[in-house]
């Protein structure tokens, strides 16, 4: 009986050694709701178009106040978030530049989005807005109650890199950090992305369509549309006076003073002979060339007086209207869509149905063609569609532009470009680089300036039936951005061609590992990668760096994971185990290097490797043996009862939470000295049990 106490006692103890290393092996997560999480949970209500609903505050239906409510049920008092901020101020002192700031005036509270914009849910008229905040007529910001502000670091905002010193991210300077210089445009945006591993974490969710339906009691407050004061100037009164006319003297008579010129000699007189006939024959070829163009014009004013004469002749006969439909026999219906879709009056394909989406659109060219808008085609408006007079619809879109009302115009570009196989990405209504760099990528290829904007003529191109398939679909070219140059650098970082983050662009710097990944495959060194090379980079058959095996500042995997957790367990890095080769990992080895007389490089070879390997080891067996004999007692004190006490006594020092394998070790170590003493004190037992059977 006593045998079997002892033997409770011993699994006590090790079950309460064991629980408390997995304790500390445990990583501690809490939800946290921070601006940055905010702002993207109001940039999906935008660009999901999310309708407004008085009271609602959940996933696509909310009102102002709960389109803050639903992310994560932050503001406070929902009718009165401004009185639950701890620190607010006037906008028409400036807004701080710091990202998911409340604005407020009096009946309606929006979010203030960074670069001077701010998304509100509006009206059930307007929905969820996206404008400019100094030209709406907010009153006060305040930081929203619930929601954390980052002090200092780095975060990260639909793709764009914002760093935030004394809690306001940075604009129009440049900073140095970990040894890269970083410059910040006017909108406080990176010009270059820091390594993943520098950005504040960031709770990105969001209510989901399954959450119920919350409502709360509210008056209905009724959404004011910003008033802007209009300042009149008045001209000065302009006075007419007529300019005298100018009196003409007469020139008096002078008559000239004979002269006697030399006479020319024959050579002369002949030169001067042939200088004449050219001249008069230059003469002779503009007459001809005028009188030519006088008579292209005078047909030019026959025709297009003809046309007239035959436009106020012409019979007008109804060709389509609302309800007609396509028939095997006639697609008069898709004929007409497809023109208003190449002149930007429609954003989707033929459908050969004549809808209200196809009513609009014909009433819209009509308008902007000077015609009657009925919204039917008519005989008339037939033939100004089909010539080369129409006018499109298209306007100017750039980086920054994005879907407003009911037209989609950013949506129809993204749309065709996928068609046209230059963007890959998904479908937002947002242009920004990705987008930029397709029309970019198209510009050359239809050898159109290349500047990245969809202007009028670009866009007429690209919406064009003629317009062609991208010639090196699949490839990723240099210069262009988008998830296919994403995926390529992930690839050539893991393959050691290329050292650093994921720069989303095809630049200078991924070019030259493109072109190393090519020569060490064989293929010839160009700016592009072909869909076949691709291919061949993503599979197991892909060649690996040269240098693969030599870690350097900028390489991340496992085998810096590793690195890391042994430099820590030799006291020379107390970062976290990222992965990311850093500019203090770099420190740490250049530390280890010069300690122990090997060349200081700061980069790691293989016998490096081993030699850190080596050492970590011994340092790890030694932190073995203290956490054995600390068990050892911790088994000791349970025989005694005091076991609960002293369990929470077991540490390692050194060790970290984020150091896999020192828990590992540590949790090795604690079995096997439980395990030690579970033997020894059952053959004690044993040897006991059988004494008194002999006796």
């Amino acid at each position: 009986m006593k045998m079997t106490k002892k033997c409770m006692v011993i699994f006590l103890s090790m079950t309460i050694a064991l629980l408390t290393t997995v304790n500390s092996m445990m990583p501690v997560s809490a939800q946290t709701s921070s601006n940055i999480g905010l702002c993207a949970h109001c940039f999906t209500a935008y660009r999901e178009r999310w309708s407004y609903v008085w009271g609602a505050s959940s996933y696509g239906a909310v009102d102002c106040s709960g389109l803050i409510w639903s992310y994560n049920g932050v503001g406070g008092i929902r009718t009165d978030m401004l009185a639950a901020s701890n620190e607010w101020g006037y906008v028409y002192n400036g807004i701080p530049n710091i990202h998911g700031l409340g604005l407020h005036h009096p009946g309606h509270v929006g979010v203030y989005v960074g670069s001077g914009m701010a998304i509100d849910a509006q009206s059930p008229s307007y929905g969820i807005g996206y404008s400019n905040a100094y030209s709406a007529s907010w009153v006060e910001w305040f930081k929203i109650a619930g929601v954390s502000y980052p002090y200092q670091g780095w975060v990260l905002l639909n793709g764009e890199s914002f760093y935030y010193e004394n809690g306001e991210y940075l604009t129009n300077t440049s900073r140095t950090l970990d040894g890269v210089t970083y410059t910040f445009d006017g909108a406080g945006v990176s010009d270059i992305a820091p390594p993943s591993g520098a950005y504040e974490e960031t709770d990105y969710s969001a209510p989901t369509a399954e959450q119920p339906q919350q409502y709360y009691y509210q008056e209905p407050v009724e959404y004011v549309e910003p008033v802007y004061e209009e300042v009149s100037v008045e001209e000065p009164p302009v006075s007419y006076v007529s300019e005298p006319e100018p009196v003409v003297q007469p020139e008096p008579s002078v008559e000239p003073e004979p002269s006697v010129q030399p006479q020319p000699s024959v050579v002369e007189q002949a030169s001067v002979a042939e200088t004449s006939k050219e001249e008069s024959s230059k003469e002779e070829s503009k007459k001809e060339e005028s009188s030519k163009e006088e008579s292209e014009k005078e047909e030019s004013k026959v025709q297009e007086t003809s046309v007239e004469e035959d436009e106020a002749d012409e019979v007008i006969e109804l060709i389509a209207e609302y309800g007609y439909k396509d028939t095997d026999d006639s697609k008069t219906v898709s004929s007409i869509q497809t023109r208003l879709y190449e002149l930007g009056y429609l954003t989707s394909k033929a459908t050969g149905k004549y809808d209200d989406q196809t009513v609009n659109a014909v009433m819209l060219f009509q308008n902007i063609n000077d015609l009657e808008s009925t919204g039917t085609v008519d005989s008339k408006t037939y033939r100004i569609l089909k010539s080369n007079k129409a006018a499109s619809n298209f306007s100017t879109l750039s980086n920054g532009s994005f879907d407003e009302g009911a037209t989609l115009p950013v949506t129809a570009l993204q749309t065709r470009l996928t068609e046209l196989k230059y963007y890959y990405d998904e479908i937002t209504g947002f242009y920004g680089e990705l987008t930029a760099s397709a029309v970019r990528h198209f510009q050359k290829d239809n050898k159109v300036k290349a500047t990245g904007i969809a202007d009028v003529d670009t866009q007429l191109k690209i919406f064009s039936s003629k317009a062609k398939v991208n010639p090196n679909a699949g490839s990723a070219v240099y210069g262009n951005s988008g998830s296919i140059i994403i995926k390529m650098q992930k690839r050539l970082i893991e393959l050691r061609y290329l050292s650093g983050i994921v720069s989303e662009k095809f630049d200078d710097a991924t070019l030259e590992a493109v072109h190393a990944f090519q020569k060490a495959s064989g293929f010839e060194e160009t700016d592009m990668m072909t869909p076949e090379q691709l291919e061949l980079l993503y599979s197991e058959k892909a060649v690996k760096s040269p240098d693969y095996d030599v870690l350097k500042y900028g390489y991340s995997g496992d085998d810096v994971v590793q690195l890391q957790s042994r430099l820590a367990a030799l006291k020379y890095y107390d970062g976290k185990t990222s992965g990311v080769y850093s500019n203090t990992v770099v420190e740490a080895v250049e530390k280890f290097q010069s300690d122990n007389n090997i060349e200081v490089t700061g980069k790691v070879d293989a016998e490096t490797f081993d030699f850190i390997k080596t050492e970590s080891q011994r340092e790890t067996t030694h932190i073995g043996e203290e956490l054995v004999l600390k068990t050892a007692a911790i088994s000791d004190d349970a025989l005694a009862g005091i076991a609960k006490g002293k369990a929470a006594d077991v540490s390692v020092n050194g060790t970290s939470k984020d150091d896999p394998l020192k828990s590992t070790i540590a949790l090795s170590s604690v079995f096997v000295g439980a395990s030690a003493l579970a033997i020894f004190f059952t053959k004690k037992g044993i040897r006991k049990t059988g004494k008194k059977s002999k006796k």
